[in-house]
């Protein structure tokens, strides 16, 4: 809440933020699974129940709590840390071009080169042209003014109530900014909350631990924290000192006061709309979006799909996130990912794991061990992961990695036991066809969309190499797999998603079993067309990995495509070589309304029936 100095009166914002709603049990619960795997239990499965909550919702308390109820011991670096975070902090002036103070705020480092405030802090750019920010404006320290740059950047939002605004960094030292985060999970009701600030303008404070969270909605949080007008724009952290908020307002009501703060995460979603819907501020959008270095675990519940470089309209993007309106696929070979692996490597496949957002995702060449491994380190950034795999007696197996909260995965043994001849076949030369078998899971995506996908997902690793030899194994298993897909799809209606490694590129007679079959469609031929690569290590670059769909499946859009490369090597660094010589394949998955008739199929009834128009005087039939 801003103060205004020169009338010697006070402005006390209390406008809510508009459109705000409440979580609805199931996202709550959600919520706090991922904040109490984060905080304290990795391990915590789906919170499928209001007492699991509750009971997760103590062990939250008790682990910052420490001993007994109310009790306030912390770590002694917590002032360490907050010390760190409270050199980000600065004294907005808010004055006009011909250097009249009119009124003061609270603001923070967000980057080398951004500050964030309020809206009604720093409404315009004309309002910021001459401003300036107080770094380390306290008690016996000499402050630094530093000179606000809108021209450079400027993106606000009224109704979020934020403005982020360049500044001229070459005073600032080695001040760490406090970075926006995209995780929703940052706090839950009744933990606590810490605001550094400088109430009504006065040398920097800071409200400590006796300030509860009595509410979570999906844009803003609730607490109870002591603030003041000209805290207007001041950051909110958890007791991990993590960025949970932007203090913006505050209210009496029969006596009690409740401040108000906008959740870091739905700025960063407001953000991301404005980089995926070419709205004003898009190029600002990217900019800023830069700095968020996190992922979201929910998978769309709270945030949005595809960061994306604003230049590139192409089927190859840099990142991609999922998004709970789709059943987001994915298909990776992680590459010798096994018992001998790395924890920085495993780290490393979390990471991108986390980035990608998937509710499924078919991995090739990892083990049980490393899966394993993968899982735990998921656990502690907050997803509640699983896996089925394929024993293929190697160190190359084959899994469907899935997020337990919105997917159930259950590997069907049914079906490669009914087709355990076609699975055997051999080439002329003796060669096996399948050196390691496909994985047949069921699949079941239902968390936040509009209907239940149901579907088979096929996981593939076809035999290396590039001799005849090997060409003529992945032509036999390519009919094989067309064969055991048709026969499938004549005794279930289930639509069927087959992806994976098939060391083979798609346009060619190698694979036309499958790319020539009525009832399937490749969602990475027409990516074969334009040179695109999935293979991104050694000299044969190339697109390798792919993925065919039944004609009862319906896309989502990623960018005006079917499906995505995720070209993580443009990304990430030293990715070909740390981390996997493939990138991934992905693409969303609804539900046809109605379904379609496959080729060949016989009409479900006789005749053809027509809606006439009420008052129609004839009806014309034409046929072509």
């Amino acid at each position: 809440m801003a103060s205004n100095k020169k009338q010697k009166k006070t402005v006390y914002r209390d406008k809510r933020v508009a459109g705000v709603r409440d979580l609805t049990e199931e996202e709550y619960r959600r919520l706090v699974g991922v904040r109490a795997r984060r905080v304290c239990r990795p391990e915590a499965g789906p919170v499928d129940s209001r007492k699991y909550r509750k009971e997760l919702e103590g062990h939250i308390s008790d682990y910052y709590e420490k001993i007994h109820k109310e009790n306030n011991l912390l770590p002694a670096r917590f002032l360490e840390d907050g010390a760190g975070r409270a050199r980000a902090v600065c004294r907005v002036v808010i004055r006009d071009t011909a250097g009249v103070i009119g009124g003061y705020g609270t603001g923070f480092l967000i980057a080398p080169e951004l500050i964030m405030t309020n809206n009604h802090v720093l409404p315009t750019i004309e309002s910021a042209r001459g401003s300036v920010a107080e770094f380390g404006y306290e008690e016996d320290q000499v402050s630094t003014s530093v000179t606000l740059k809108p021209d450079l950047l400027y993106i606000t939002d009224e109704n979020l109530d934020f403005t982020i605004v360049a500044c001229r960094p070459t005073d600032l030292g080695d001040i760490e900014p406090v970075p926006l985060t995209r995780n929703p999970a940052m706090v839950t009701r009744s933990e606590r909350v810490n605001i550094i600030q400088h109430p009504q303008a006065r040398r920097k404070e800071v409200a400590l631990h006796q300030n509860k969270v009595i509410k979570v909605l999906d844009k803003v949080v609730h607490y109870t924290t002591d603030t003041e007008p000209g805290s207007s724009g001041s950051p909110v952290f958890n007791n991990d000192w993590g960025l949970v908020a932007l203090h913006h307002a505050g209210w009496s009501d029969g006596g009690t006061v409740t401040n108000e703060g906008i959740r870091v995460s739905a700025i960063v979603r407001h953000l991301l709309a404005r980089l995926q819907r070419q709205q004003p501020g898009r190029e600002a959008a990217h900019e800023v979006l830069r700095s968020v270095q996190d992922t979201s675990p929910f998978l769309g519940f709270f945030d949005l799909y595809g960061v994306a470089d604003p230049g590139r309209d192409e089927i190859e993007v840099p990142d991609f996130s999922g998004s709970a309106d789709f059943a987001d696929l994915g298909f990776w070979n992680i590459e010798h990912f096994n018992r001998t692996v790395s924890n920085r490597r495993v780290s490393d496949v979390a990471d991108i794991c986390a980035r990608l957002s998937m509710d499924a995702m078919g991995l090739t060449e990892v083990s049980t061990d490393a899966m394993d491994r993968l899982i735990a380190d998921m656990g502690q950034r907050g997803f509640a992961m699983g896996y089925e795999l394929e024993d293929v007696q190697g160190s190359q197996e084959i899994a469907v990695l899935y997020d337990r909260e919105t997917t159930t995965v259950t590997k069907d043994p049914q079906i490669p036991a009914r087709y355990q001849d076609k699975l055997a076949k051999k080439t002329a030369s003796g060669k096996s066809a399948f050196p390691r078998l496909p994985l047949f899971a069921r699949c079941s995506v239902s968390g936040g969309n509009s209907k239940e996908v149901k579907f088979l997902m096929i996981v593939v690793h076809l035999k290396a190499f590039g001799d005849a030899q090997s060409a003529a194994r992945r032509k036999l298993a390519a009919e094989v797999l067309s064969e055991i897909i048709a026969d499938i799809r004549e005794r279930e209606d289930l639509p069927v998603v087959l992806g994976g490694d098939f060391n083979e590129r798609i346009n060619r007679d190698v694979l036309s079993s499958l790319t020539g079959s009525p009832d399937l469609f490749a969602l990475t031929a027409d990516d074969a067309s334009t040179n695109a690569i999935s293979y991104v290590g050694g000299s044969h670059r190339s697109l390798i990995d792919h993925i065919l769909v039944s004609n009862d499946v319906r896309m989502g859009d990623i960018q005006g495509d079917d499906a995505a490369i995720v070209r993580l090597d443009r990304s990430v660094a030293d990715f070909a070589n740390t981390v996997s010589d493939h990138v991934p394949v992905v693409f969303r998955m609804v539900m046809r309304e109605n379904g379609v008739d496959r080729p060949g199929a016989a009409a479900p009834g006789a005749g053809v029936t027509l809606d006439i128009p009420q008052g129609a005087g004839k009806v014309t039939v034409g046929f072509e």
